[in-house]
């Protein structure tokens, strides 16, 4: 695991929020999110569990699932 990988995950045992580049959330932290948020399902600490899969949550919606723009095509047809 990288540094900021490490940190992450210190920041949800805290319960604060993660501050990460998109490229380090896409690429590592998000599985090691979801292997701790396991992890503590695991050994039923269900509140950890919680406040990772939430985390999850909020930085996929910020840096993974992004509205996509309608394509040309579609917008030439809804005006016809």
């Amino acid at each position: 695991m990288t540094d900021e990988t490490l940190k992450a995950i210190e920041c949800i045992r805290k319960g604060n929020p993660i501050e990460c580049s998109a490229e380090s959330y896409r690429s590592e932290i998000r599985d090691a999110i979801i292997r701790f948020a396991s992890d503590c399902a695991d050994s039923k600490d269900t509140i950890r569990m919680r406040l990772a899969l939430a985390e999850v949550n909020r930085l996929d919606r910020q840096y993974v699932y992004r509205p996509i723009a309608e394509s040309p095509d579609k917008t030439h047809l809804a005006t016809t």
